[in-house]
């Protein structure tokens, strides 16, 4: 595989691919409560931040797809500087992982790290990327055999994405992506080759 960057740095109004993995690849949700319980952490620290695209929570590892917002509400403080803003984000990120991380060592009664050290982080500055990256995000838990039919995974945002009831992902975004709702749709019917570097677990 050729090698790429997968930590760039956070800048506001860019696209992100993030993601990162147990340490050793060992389990991060253990309970349904687990998997509410990050995606409810997401909602408190980014969703004032980020616009969220797409999520997959699998046993060991999680994938998320955001747009970083061009101008953030700080302490008070309008902030629309692109670098300040990955600053913050980045903060974000990581009051996230330390928050669930205590959570769940007090729950499995353990010490020690339970993500890699680094998130991983890709900026993404092309369309076909961004689509192809949407579908893969999706159908990672029936890449992983976790499920048969990753339409119906639980721990995703696809059925979120596919419907209209009320939700927090930011579906204006996403369909702006794949033309609209039919583009979603169709674009997912249809299995889609991977690229080189979005191989990564």
């Amino acid at each position: 595989m050729s090698s790429f960057k997968t930590t760039t740095p956070l800048m506001g109004g860019s696209y992100y691919h993030i993601f990162n993995r147990g340490v050793n690849r060992s389990t991060i949700f253990f309970t349904d409560a687990n998997y509410n319980y990050f995606l409810m952490l997401m909602l408190k620290f980014l969703k004032p931040y980020v616009h969220f695209l797409a999520y997959c929570l699998i046993q060991n590892h999680f994938h998320l797809a955001v747009k970083i917002r061009d101008e953030i509400l700080c302490d008070g403080i309008t902030i629309s500087s692109e670098s300040e803003i990955g600053n913050v984000v980045t903060n974000q990120f990581k009051r996230l992982f330390i928050t669930y991380a205590m959570a769940i060592n007090s729950q499995e009664h353990r010490d020690g790290s339970l993500f890699n050290p680094k998130f991983k982080s890709i900026e993404i500055t092309d369309q076909a990327y961004l689509t192809q990256l949407i579908f893969y995000i999706h159908f990672n838990p029936e890449k992983h055999n976790v499920i048969a039919d990753f339409t119906k995974y639980k721990y995703s945002s696809f059925k979120a994405l596919s419907g209209y009831l009320k939700t927090n992902m930011d579906r204006e975004y996403v369909y702006a992506i794949f033309d609209d709702l039919e583009g979603f749709l169709n674009y997912h019917q249809f299995w889609h080759d991977e690229k080189e570097n979005l191989i990564l677990e």
